[in-house]
This record gives structure tokens, sequence and C-alpha cells, in this order.
């Protein structure tokens, strides 16, 4: 229950006032003057205090004033028959939440108040969301109370002491390079870069330049000098994200830079020192690349010293409704609609949904849900439906076609790698280890079938 003081020199506004909120369900306390007033807010707190502006001794505007800087968290509704805008303009300013004009129906106050509370409830919420944070639920914006995430905590802790590379291994979306940062955050190189850079988004000559930087003329288009991400990331750390995506003769240079500690750019011949901690990540198992040859075993030995498994969602599902909350929390349209949880049932079919995307899938869900949503509860979230393999048998479905054998099996192998694609997300690294295919392949033959990744991470 919330409370209110009334502050009103005329006794039947006063009663009538009490009255109203009391039919509302607040609990309310009374005073004839801005000096009763006063005494009142020393004895008790108060959610809302609605005042008349004009009355004998200190008035509305003093009373307004006193509570801002006694009361900050209080918040004040003012009334008066001489309204106008340089009143309104003076009320705001001296820390009033609304201003109202006689005569009024009883509507209005209604209205304003219910804002008023529901405000208040977002700011209870907000406190005992950073509550929970100081309990320990919270690691450098990664929130759980999960027995399996408060062993990474320490994990997080204990590697920030050390300069030991680190390789995180976890499914798509299980919040890799937050943990990265985390790491790098709690470190004695925190005043550095953090410089991250997904392997797998390049190829093999341009992941050379990003990291490696190049001098002017060193190629055609090289106008200029560069510094790479190394350099960039000189005192601080590196965080190479879908490592297993990087050929094997990039693994070798990489590996000379990272054991003699400099770097040379392409087209030079100067040698600069560097000292930075590497953090790689990784959605596949680094044995089966091995095994293929894709990943030299010394450049593993070099960069996985100490291995950091994080668990998917659905092994964390308790965190389920914590980050829920969190994503209410900090979404501006969740903010500004007052949308403050979701249903229970709407929580129970999340809590039975498997989570392929993690955490990063979650987000897209809450989002699509939090645009959707016109009320203050979500009851409706879209999860989708498991992926569809492609059919052993999808040759059954062209009998009687006119395609030639070079048309089927190109039709094929469209419906295989978008099955893949589909399956893993958009993932170029994870969709050419399950194809047996490089990834310079595996881009040729999406480009082929006119199949961009984006448009599968969007269908998470």
């Amino acid at each position: 229950m919330y409370n209110v003081l009334i502050v009103e020199d005329h006794d039947r506004l006063r009663e009538q006032l009490g009255n109203f909120y009391e039919q509302e369900g607040f609990r309310v306390v009374t005073a004839s003057s801005g000096e009763e007033g006063v005494t009142k807010l020393a004895q008790e707190k108060f959610s809302i205090v609605v005042s008349d502006v004009k009355m004998p001794g200190m008035d509305g505007f003093q009373l307004a004033r006193h509570i801002r800087e006694k009361c900050p968290d209080t918040d004040v509704i003012l009334i008066t028959a001489f309204g106008n805008i340089k009143q309104a303009v003076e009320a705001m300013k001296l820390g009033a939440s609304d201003y109202i004009t006689k005569p009024f129906q009883p509507e209005a106050i209604r209205l304003v108040s219910e804002k008023l509370i529901e405000k208040r409830r977002l700011q209870d919420e907000v406190r005992e969301l950073r509550i929970r944070v100081q309990d320990g639920q919270s690691l450098e914006g990664i929130i759980s109370k999960s027995p399996k995430m408060a062993k990474i905590f320490e994990l997080i802790r204990s590697l920030a002491e050390t300069d030991s590379g680190v390789m995180i291994t976890g499914e798509t979306g299980t919040g890799k390079e937050l943990v990265a940062r985390a790491i790098h955050n709690l470190s004695r190189r925190k005043a550095k870069h953090f410089v991250a850079i997904n392997c797998g988004a390049f190829p093999e000559t341009l992941l050379e330049s990003e990291l490696f930087g190049y001098e002017k003329g060193a190629f055609t288009g090289a106008s200029q000098s560069r510094a790479g991400k190394i350099e960039i990331a000189e005192g601080g750390t590196l965080f190479l994200d879908e490592i297993e995506t990087m050929a094997p003769p990039m693994q070798v240079k990489l590996l000379r830079e990272l054991q003699e500690r400099e770097v040379e750019r392409l087209g030079g011949n100067r040698k600069v020192r560097v000292d930075m901690r590497i953090i790689a990540a990784t959605n596949v198992d680094l044995s089966l690349c091995l095994a293929r040859g894709t990943l030299r075993e010394d450049f593993y030995y070099r960069i996985n010293v100490i291995p950091l498994q994080l668990p998917p969602l659905r092994d964390r599902l308790e965190d389920l409704p914590l980050l829920i909350n969190h994503i209410l929390e900090k979404h501006p349209v969740a903010r500004e609609r007052a949308i403050r949880q979701v249903a229970p049932d709407v929580l129970d079919r999340m809590l039975a949904y498997r989570w392929p995307g993690n955490i990063r899938e979650l987000e897209n869900i809450m989002e699509r849900a939090i645009v959707k949503c016109m009320a203050q509860i979500i009851t409706e979230v879209d999860l989708p439906a498991a992926p569809q393999r492609v059919s052993d048998n999808s040759h059954v479905a062209l009998e009687g076609s006119s395609l030639t054998l070079k048309q089927w099996l190109l039709k094929s192998e469209k419906d295989y790698l978008r099955g893949l694609l589909i399956k893993h997300e958009g993932s170029i690294s994870a969709t050419a280890v399950e194809a047996k295919v490089d990834n310079k392949t595996l881009y040729r033959k999406m480009k082929r079938h006119g199949l961009q990744k984006e448009s599968f991470k969007e269908m998470q």
C-alpha cells in the first residue's frame, strides 16, 4: 500500500481528496497547511504529496521545494485555481511531478496518480535488481544465479589476475565475447584496448591485413599506412572469435608473432614490439579441426592454455526469469510502456523451449515480444519451431519433373546448405565443419545459390 499526504487548507476539498484516494486503495494522511505538511513529512515517508498552491503561510511552491531537497523520492502533485503556463513551468522547476488546475475531474487525479505509482513500481524493480547484482549475481554485466555460472564467475576472476591465454568454448549466443570483456575489464590491462575480431568474417588475405596492418603501397588500394588489430591491442587484450576458421598459413604467421611478441606490417620491414593478451573463442569442437588438419597443433596449444566452457541456456534455465527481467528493465520501449513481466503461461512455454540460439536468441525473441506488446504484461512470444532437416527422400518430390541431373544436383545442394545454415543460425564456421568443406568453398557455393548468412541469423 502506498502512502499519500494531502495538504489543503480548505476542509471540504481536503476531505474529498482523502476519500478519493482511500477508495483507490491508498493510505491517506492529511494536513491543513504547508507547515503541518512539513511536520508530517518528517514523521513518515510518503509516495505522493498532493498540495494546493495558494495557502496561508507556506504555499505549495515552497512545499514542493522543501520536498525536493528533503524527500527526493516523493512525487508532488500541485493543484490550484489559478493555472497558467508560467506557474506550470515554475512548478516543474521546483520538482513537482505534475500540475492540475481547478476545477478538476476525479479521473484527472486518478490518471496522474496511476502514472506516478507505475513509475515508482519500476524504480522499485530496478532497485531490487541492483540489490541482486550487489549480492554477487552479476559480474561485468553477466547476470546469473546458476551454480554453473557461479563457477564461471570464480574462474573469470581468477583468470583476470593472470596473462595466460584463454580459449572460450560454447554454443552460439552463450556470451563468449561478454566473458572475454569481463576478463579484460577485471585485469590489470583494463585501461588499454579490448580489440575484438571475428576471424570467420574475413577471407584469408583480408584477415592478414586486419591483424597485422599494412604500409602505404603494400597492395592495390593501400593508399595510406594502417595499424593492425595486434598493434591496436598493445597493452590490452586481443579477442579472436571463430578461431577455427583461420587458415593454417595464417595460424603459422600469427603463432610466430605471438612467440616473438613482435609484429611486422604487410609491405613493411620494421618490427614493432607488442605486449597483449590473447583470448580466443569458438562454437565448434576443436578436436575435430585438429583431426581434419584444419587447425595446427602448435597453434592450438599456444592459444588453448586455459579452457573455459560456457553452459548453454537450456542448462541454466533457473536464470531465465532473471534474464527476462533484466531485458525488460533495460529495453527503452519496455520502460516507456511500463512492461514489467511475462505472463505465467508464457514463462512456462519459454522454460520448455530448447533455446538453440541461447541468450542472443532470447534477446531477439524478447525484442519482438516487447514491440508487439501493448499492455504491461507480455502474453505472447513467438518461439520458432525446430528447424526442419532436409529430407533424405527429397527426390520423391521431383518425380515427373523435367529437371536435368545437373539441375537436380544444384537444387539438392542448395536445400542441403540452407538446412545447415538454419541449424547453425548463419554460422559459416559451424556449417563448413558439418558440411566438411573449407570456408572459402562454402562462401563460393552460397554465392552460387544466393544464400546470405545474415538472413539465417534473422531467423533466430
